[in-house]
């Protein structure tokens, strides 16, 4: 009798992770475009510098046969909203993940709550999505790429440029 009811206590809680998995993997964050962050991110220069690098050229920069090429539109597109419009170049969102739920003045003043609404901090692993050794040849960089190298040049030094200019 406490072997059955062991068995049944096993399946019920094998039951109840699954569902609670089930649950976790239904959250759904969608994708707003750049042009939604720029309203709070084009005064303090994040926005502007952006506009300003390769990967918001990345898009335009391939031929029009490979903006038909899955393998190219994984790296040189952001996503496609909820209305199904592709979002071309590497937006804020292919780093910082989809933004519908965080995109708000309220809650991304709350770095925490931002997070928790799906705000991505990106580290190397975000960056070595596309910069990779999967790169085919021709286009891949003479040099192999350094997160912190990169970091240092970053996507926002324009913007940190700005605010320097600011406070002098």
């Amino acid at each position: 009798m406490i072997g059955l009811s062991l068995l049944a206590f096993v399946i019920a809680s094998i039951s109840v992770a699954d569902t609670t998995k089930v649950a976790a993997e239904k959250v759904k964050h969608e994708y707003v475009g750049a042009d939604k962050c720029k309203y709070c991110h084009k005064k303090d220069g994040v926005h502007p510098s952006w506009l300003e690098t390769k990967h918001a050229k990345a898009w335009e920069n391939l031929k029009p046969e490979q903006q038909k090429d899955e393998k190219c539109i994984g790296c040189h597109s952001t996503g496609t909203t909820a209305k199904g419009v592709l979002l071309e170049g590497v937006q804020c969102e292919a780093c910082h993940g989809p933004g519908d739920d965080y995109r708000k003045k309220s809650i991304m003043e709350n770095r925490e709550l931002a997070i928790e609404k799906g705000l991505l901090i990106p580290d190397e692993k975000t960056c070595l999505k596309c910069h990779n050794e999967n790169v085919p040849e021709e286009f891949r960089s003479k040099e192999k790429f350094d997160f912190e190298k990169m970091k240092a040049k970053g996507v926002h030094t324009l913007a940190q440029k700005v605010e320097e200019k600011k406070t002098e």
